[in-house]
């Protein structure tokens, strides 16, 4: 008997489609691992402890100051006849900065000292006259009759403004015109310049001292003379040394200042820079000196964790001392030489298996 042509058909579709569906499931079921089996090591920092003594230091921040500062202002008014103000230029005591052309002033000088002859002359015939008096003479009242007390006065001053024509350095230094009223461009030859302009400001900054405020509870530990370290902005090492400590607390801050010098012959600190000092003021040893960031605090007890072999141990410590870097401990299970975890080791538990990195 012959099987009709259409049935033939649905039985190859049929095959196709089962061949197909299983090919398929095969490619969508990937092979999985067991989970179990798969172990995640955390990767957690250490470092080697050693037996150091623990140094305790003072710490504090200023501002630079110099020795001396001053402005550079004018007495009298008149027009500029030359100067030498510069941003940054180096001075010498005594040295012209700034004159004023003293026609003027000159004038006023020969005026005052014309009255002044004419009031003596005066005196003098006052005085002749007096003299036959039995009564004596008022050697005050008759300068003060005379005009020769104001001219005299007079004089002087005429003599005091024509100084003032020229404005020279009081001491050496450096010019700086950042904060000051004019400008460079204001201060040409012939410009009229006012009295009481500031026309720069003197810096003799080769000693710069500091002012430091310490806590009530440390100011006790300074003593005048101590060596100060100082680390500058851009992380230049300096030495100072403590020349004043202030008698008076503030009763609001609970700090007291204590007033550094410095020897700043290079320049590298800036009038105006904020810099870190510290002192030393002691010292202190135990079995093992460890970083700080080893100490940890679980359910209110202090711990740290132990490298051994490839997996961490935490141990139960009671810190001897500590300051802002180190801590000293003493316990029989931690020697010198031991590796703490100091990173990464917030989550770690005891006896966990890790990627053990050393701090470089």
């Amino acid at each position: 008997m012959k099987r009709p042509k259409y049935i033939s058909l649905l039985y190859c579709l049929l095959i196709t489609v089962t061949l197909f569906t299983a090919c398929k499931s095969e490619e969508e079921e990937p092979d999985t691992p067991d989970q179990d089996s798969v172990e995640i090591r955390p990767e957690v920092v250490f470092d080697v402890v050693d037996d150091e003594p623990l140094q305790f230091f003072i710490e504090s921040r200023g501002v630079v100051e110099p020795l001396q500062q001053t402005k550079i202002v004018p007495r009298i008014s008149g027009y500029v006849e030359s100067h030498k103000i510069e941003e940054g230029r180096q001075v010498a005591e005594g040295e012209v900065l700034f004159q004023f052309v003293d026609d003027e002033w000159e004038n006023q000088l020969e005026q005052a000292r014309q009255a002044y002859v004419q009031a003596k002359n005066q005196y003098e015939i006052d005085m002749r006259l007096r003299e036959g008096y039995t009564g004596g003479t008022d050697n005050e009242m008759i300068r003060i009759n005379s005009g020769l007390a104001e001219a005299e006065v007079a004089y002087e001053q005429a003599k005091l403004n024509l100084s003032y024509n020229t404005v020279k350095a009081p001491f050496s230094g450096r010019l700086s015109l950042r904060n000051v009223v004019t400008n460079q461009s204001f201060i040409s030859v012939g410009s009229y310049v006012s009295a009481g302009t500031e026309l720069a400001s003197l810096i003799n900054a080769s000693i710069v001292r500091i002012r430091f405020d310490v806590l009530e509870s440390e100011i006790f530990s300074l003593e005048e003379g101590m060596a100060v370290e100082l680390i500058g902005p851009g992380g230049g090492q300096f030495e100072g040394e403590i020349i004043a400590i202030s008698p008076e607390v503030d009763p609001e801050s609970k700090t007291g200042q204590v007033l550094v010098e410095v020897d700043n012959e290079s320049g590298e600190l800036k009038t105006g820079m904020t810099v870190e000092g510290r002192v030393f003021v002691r010292s202190q040893e135990s079995k093992v000196r460890m970083p700080r960031e080893a100490l940890l605090e679980r359910d209110g007890r202090t711990l740290v964790f132990r490298l051994n072999n490839d997996e961490v141990e935490w141990i139960y410590v009671t810190p001897v001392a500590m300051n802002t870097d180190w801590v000293l401990i003493d316990h029989p299970e931690i020697e010198p030489g031991d590796t703490l975890a100091v990173d990464q080791h917030f989550s770690v538990s005891h006896q966990q298996k890790v990627v053990p990195l050393l701090v470089n």
